[in-house]
C-alpha cells in the first residue's frame, strides 16, 4: 500500500499544476486533435482511430517542407497513436501541421494560450514551490482555454480541490516534469544557435549594404547602337536632359522619363543620346556615381528582356545580395501613416510576374523573375519552376492584411486593393490547385465577403455559392467549413431582405455545428445569434429572445461572464428589449455590455462607442434628450478618435445625432449632422449604396418637417431609386420609401400618389414579413389615418383596429406603439361623435405613455391634450382645465 506523505500547501499546489500540465492537458489536445481531424477527413480519408493508417494519412498530407523541419516529431506520430504524442507533438499536428487546415481562430487562440502557458511560463517556475494566488491564476487559465474548447473540465477541478498526493502518483509527475525541463532547454539552445546564427547573417547584410553603398560601380546601359550614322539631335537632347534635372530637383529618388512616339521616329537612338551625354557629365563629377538605363517599355515581355540585359552581367544567385539589391523595389508594401494607409505595388516588377505567371519560366527570364520573386518570398526551397507559386502566400497575406484594415479603418479603396490581390491569388492557385481545391474555396469565400463589404451583392452571391459547391464535394455535407458557407449566404440573403433563403442557410449551419461541435461551441452561439437577429428583423420577437439567450448562456459558460463576445450578446438583448418597449431590461442589459467593454477594451474602443450608442436611442426613446445627447456625442467623439473623420461609423453617429436634433426642433443642427454624414458615406461608399439611401431618407424627412416638400420629395425619390437598384422591388427598405412617399403626398393633399405608395408599402411588406408583422400594422396605421382624412371612416377604423390588434399580439399591452394605435382610434371615435370609446382608448393611451415614458415626456403631454380637449367638448371644464 502507497505511503502518504505531508506536503505543504506550497508544495501541493505546484504538484497539482505539474499533474494539470503533464496528463490533464495532454489528453484535452488529443481530443482536440482527433475532433478537428474528424471535421476535415472523416468522409473521405477516414475517421481517426489512432491505428498506423492514419499515422500515414497525416504524414502524406504534410509538405516537403514541414517533414524536413518535423523528422524527429513525424517519427513517433506517423505512427498514428495518439497515445505515444506528447504536447510538443500535439501542439504541432493542430497548431502548425498542414493537414490542420483553416482552424477555428478560437480554437487556434485557446490551444495556442495553453502552448504558451505550458512552454514559457510552467517550464520556468520555481520548481517545488507555487503560491495559493499564483496557483489560482494558472488553474483559472487552464479552466478557461478549456472550457472554450468545448472540453471538459471535471478531472482539473478535481485537482483544484485535491488536499493530497499518492507518492506513486508524484514519482510519475516528477519524471514528466523532468522530460519537459529537458525539452524546453533543448529547445532554448536550439532558439540561441538560431539567434547566433541570425545575427551573423544580419552582420553579413550591414556589410553588403555598406559595400553597396561604399563601393558601387555606375553603369550605362544603351539600347544597340546602328550600322550606320545618326544625327546628334541636340536640340531635343537638351530637351530631355532638362525635364530630367527637373524631375531630379523635385525628388532626389529614382528618376523615370517616358519617351513615346510613332514607329520609326527614333526613340530607341533619341534615349540612347539623352542617357550617353546625361552618364557623361555625372562622371566628371568627382564622388558621383550615376546609374542610367533605358528600357523597351512597348509590352511586359519587352520589359522583361530589358531587365535581363542587365541582369546576364550580373550574379543573381547570391541571395543576400538579391535581397539588399531588390530591398528598395519589394513587390508588395504597406504603410500606414497618419495621413492614410499607403499600399503599393511597384509597376515593373508587376509587369514582370505578369508576364511569368503566364506559363512556365523561360531560360532567359527565369534567374530575373526568381530575384525579384525571392525578394519577399524569405527564400524558401524551390520546389517547382511554376513562378506563380512563390507568390502565393505573400497575395493572401496581403489581401488578408488590406482586408483588415478596411474594416478597421472604413476605406473602400483597400477593400478593392484586396479584392484585387484576392482575384490574383484566386487565378494562381486555380491554375496550381485547380478548380475544386479547398484553398480554392477558401479564397472564394474572402472575395465574397470583399463583395459584400464593397455592395456588390451579385458577385458575392456567386463567390460564395462557388465556395459552397467546392466544400460539398471536397469536405462532404456535414464539415464546419460547409457551415460557414451557409452562413455567410445567410448573411447575405438577410441583407437582400430574402428572409426565406437566410433562415434556410442559418439553420444548415446551426445542425451541422451542433453535430460537429456539440451544443455549447462558441460557434453555436454565433449561429444562434444570426438566427436571433433575422427573428428580430422578422418581428419574431419570442424566437429571437430564445436564440439571443441561448447564445448568451454558451458565451457566458465557455468564455466566462466578461468576454467582450457576451457584451455583444447582452447589446442584442438590449437593442430587443428597446423594440419590445421593455425599457427597464433593455437599459440593464446595454449596462451591463458598457461596463464588460470599458473593463476589457478600455474607455476609447469602438465597441464602447456602439453601447454608448445604444444607451443614447433608448434615452432618445424615453424622452431622456439630455442623457441621449450625452451618449451620442460621446459615441462620435470616440469613432472619430479611433476611427478618423470620414469613417462610416462617424456617418452613423452624424445621423444619430442628427435625428436627436430633428425631434428637438433644433432644424439647423439636424441638416449640419445629417450632410455631414451624407457626405461621408457618398465618398466612402459611392453614390448607389443603400446607406447613402439612408441618408436622403433622413434628410427628405426634416425637409418635410420644414415643409420643404420638393425638397424632402427629390431626396424620398432618390433613396427610393437606390434601394430599388441595389435592393430589388420588394425588399422591405422599398417599403418604407414608399411609406415616406406616402406620408409626404398625404400631407400635400395628393390623396390618391399617397394610397398608390401606401398600398404598395403595405404589399411588400405582407409578402416579406408576414401578416401580422409590427412594420405591416405602421402601414395599416398610415393607410388608416389617410382613409380618416378622406372621409372614409369605416376603412380607417378597419386600418386602425388591425393596426391594433397586431401590435397587441406582437408586443404586448402595454408597448408605446400599442398607446398610439390607441390615440388613433380615439381621435376618429371623437370625429364619429363616439365620445365613451374616445374617452376610453385615450385614457388607455395616457396610462402605457405614463409608465412607459414617464411624467414629463411629450407624448404624455399629447395625451393630456386630447383627453382636456374631449372634455372641453363634452362641457366637463374641471376635468379639461385639469
Amino acid at each position: 500500500m502507497a505511503t502518504r506523505l505531508k506536503y505543504t500547501t506550497e508544495q501541493l499546489n505546484y504538484y497539482r499544476i505539474c499533474y494539470v500540465v503533464t496528463d490533464i492537458l495532454t489528453e484535452g489536445l488529443r481530443t482536440i486533435f482527433k475532433q478537428e481531424w474528424d471535421n476535415r477527413y472523416k468522409t473521405t480519408t477516414g475517421e481517426w482511430k489512432d491505428q498506423p493508417k492514419n499515422g500515414m494519412d497525416f504524414w502524406n498530407g504534410e509538405s516537403t517542407r514541414n517533414r524536413k523541419r518535423n523528422a524527429g516529431l513525424l517519427t513517433t506520430m506517423k505512427n498514428g497513436d495518439r497515445a505515444e504524442w506528447d504536447c510538443t507533438m500535439l501542439f504541432y499536428a493542430i497548431l502548425y501541421s498542414d493537414c490542420i487546415y483553416s482552424l477555428n481562430p478560437s480554437i487556434r487562440s485557446n490551444v495556442d494560450d495553453l502552448r504558451k502557458f505550458r512552454n514559457e511560463e510552467f517550464a520556468h517556475m520555481r520548481q517545488g514551490h507555487l503560491s495559493n494566488g499564483d496557483f489560482q491564476i494558472v488553474i483559472t487559465k487552464v479552466k478557461t482555454a478549456f472550457h472554450a474548447l468545448g472540453l471538459p473540465t471535471l478531472k482539473i477541478s478535481e485537482v483544484q480541490n485535491q488536499t493530497n498526493f499518492l507518492t506513486e502518483e508524484l514519482d510519475d509527475v516528477f519524471r514528466k516534469v523532468d522530460d519537459l525541463k529537458q525539452e524546453v532547454n533543448k529547445k532554448e539552445k536550439e532558439v540561441l544557435e538560431k539567434d547566433k546564427e541570425v545575427q551573423q547573417k544580419e552582420e553579413q547584410r550591414l556589410a553588403l549594404e555598406e559595400q553597396l553603398h561604399s563601393d558601387v560601380s555606375p553603369f550605362c546601359i544603351l539600347p544597340p547602337k546602328p550600322n550606320h550614322d545618326i544625327a546628334p539631335r541636340e536640340s531635343e537632347v537638351g530637351e530631355v536632359l532638362q525635364n530630367l534635372q527637373t524631375l531630379k530637383d523635385a525628388n532626389d529618388g529614382l528618376s523615370i522619363l517616358y519617351l513615346s512616339g510613332n514607329p520609326g521616329s527614333g526613340k530607341s537612338q533619341l534615349a540612347r543620346l539623352a542617357a550617353k551625354r546625361f552618364y557623361d557629365e555625372v562622371e566628371q563629377i568627382p564622388s558621383a556615381a550615376s546609374f542610367v538605363m533605358t528600357l523597351n517599355a512597348e509590352n511586359s515581355e519587352a520589359l522583361l528582356k530589358s531587365y535581363y540585359i542587365k541582369a546576364t552581367d550580373d550574379d543573381f544567385e547570391d541571395e543576400d545580395m538579391i535581397r539588399t539589391r531588390m530591398s528598395r523595389c519589394s513587390l508588395l508594401l504597406i504603410e500606414e501613416e497618419s495621413t492614410g494607409v499607403y499600399i503599393r505595388v511597384h509597376g515593373v516588377v508587376l509587369d514582370v510576374i505578369k508576364s511569368a505567371t503566364k506559363g512556365f519560366a523561360k531560360d532567359q527570364s527565369y534567374k530575373v523573375v526568381y530575384g525579384a520573386v525571392m525578394s519577399f518570398s524569405k527564400f524558401e526551397e524551390l520546389e517547382s519552376i511554376v513562378v506563380g507559386t512563390r507568390i502565393v502566400p505573400h497575395l493572401q497575406t496581403l489581401s488578408l492584411k488590406i482586408e483588415d484594415m478596411s474594416l478597421r479603418k472604413g476605406i473602400p479603396e483597400a477593400t478593392e486593393r484586396a479584392l484585387f490581390y484576392g482575384k490574383w491569388l484566386l487565378k494562381i492557385q486555380m491554375k496550381q490547385l485547380g478548380p475544386e481545391h479547398v484553398d480554392v474555396a477558401r479564397c472564394y469565400n474572402n472575395l465574397g465577403n470583399l463583395h459584400s463589404d464593397l455592395g456588390d451583392t451579385d458577385e458575392a452571391k456567386d463567390c460564395y455559392k462557388r465556395a459552397l459547391e467546392i466544400r460539398l464535394k471536397k469536405l462532404g455535407p456535414e464539415h464546419v467549413d460547409v457551415a460557414s458557407s451557409y452562413n455567410n449566404l445567410g448573411t447575405l440573403h438577410k441583407a437582400l431582405g430574402d428572409t426565406d433563403e437566410a433562415k434556410d442557410c442559418y439553420k444548415r449551419a446551426l445542425e451541422i455545428r451542433l453535430k460537429k461541435l456539440g451544443a455549447e461551441h462558441v460557434d453555436v452561439a454565433s449561429s444562434y445569434n444570426n438566427l436571433g437577429n433575422l427573428h428580430s428583423d422578422l418581428g419574431d420577437t419570442d424566437e429571437a429572445k430564445d436564440c439571443y439567450k441561448r447564445a448568451l448562456e454558451i458565451k457566458m459558460k465557455q468564455l466566462g461572464p466578461e468576454h467582450v463576445d457576451v457584451a455583444r450578446s447582452y447589446n442584442n438583448l438590449g437593442n430587443l428589449h428597446s423594440d419590445l418597449g421593455d425599457t427597464d431590461e433593455a437599459k440593464d442589459c446595454f449596462k451591463r455590455a458598457l461596463e464588460i467593454q470599458m473593463k476589457q477594451l478600455g474607455p476609447e474602443h469602438v465597441d464602447v462607442a456602439t453601447s454608448y450608442n445604444n444607451l443614447g436611442t433608448l434615452h432618445k426613446a424615453l424622452g431622456d434628450t439630455d442623457e441621449a445627447k450625452d451618449c451620442y456625442k460621446r459615441a462620435l467623439e470616440i469613432r472619430l478618435k479611433k476611427l478618423g473623420t470620414e469613417h462610416v461609423d462617424v456617418a452613423s453617429s452624424y445621423n444619430n445625432l442628427g435625428n436627436l436634433h430633428s425631434d428637438l426642433g433644433d432644424t439647423d443642427e439636424a441638416k449640419d449632422c445629417y450632410k455631414r454624414a451624407l457626405e461621408i458615406k457618398m465618398k466612402q461608399l459611392g453614390p448607389e449604396h443603400v446607406g447613402v439611401a439612408t441618408s436622403y431618407n433622413n434628410l427628405g424627412t426634416l425637409h418635410k418637417a420644414l415643409g420643404d416638400t420638393d425638397e424632402a420629395k427629390d431626396c424620398y425619390k432618390r433613396a427610393l431609386e437606390i434601394r430599388l437598384k441595389k435592393l430589388g422591388a420588394e425588399h422591405v427598405d422599398v417599403a418604407r420609401s414608399y411609406n415616406n412617399l406616402g406620408n409626404l403626398h398625404s400631407d400635400l393633399g395628393d390623396t390618391d400618389e399617397a394610397k398608390d405608395c401606401f398600398k404598395r408599402a403595405l404589399e411588400i411588406k405582407m409578402k416579406q414579413l408576414g401578416p401580422e408583422h409590427v412594420d405591416v400594422a405602421t402601414s395599416y396605421n398610415n393607410l388608416g389615418t389617410l382613409h380618416k382624412a378622406l372621409g372614409d371612416t369605416d376603412e380607417a377604423k378597419d386600418c386602425y383596429k388591425r393596426a391594433l390588434e397586431i401590435r397587441l399580439k406582437k408586443l404586448g399591452t402595454e408597448h408605446v406603439d400599442v398607446a398610439s394605435s390607441y390615440n388613433n382610434l380615439g381621435t376618429l371615435h371623437k370625429a364619429l361623435g363616439d365620445t365613451d370609446e374616445a374617452k376610453d382608448c385615450y385614457k388607455r393611451a395616457l396610462e402605457i405613455r405614463l409608465k412607459k415614458l414617464g411624467t414629463e415626456h411629450v407624448d404624455v403631454a399629447r395625451s393630456y391634450n386630447n383627453l382636456g380637449t374631449l372634455h372641453s367638448d363634452l362641457g366637463d371644464t374641471d376635468e379639461a382645465k385639469d
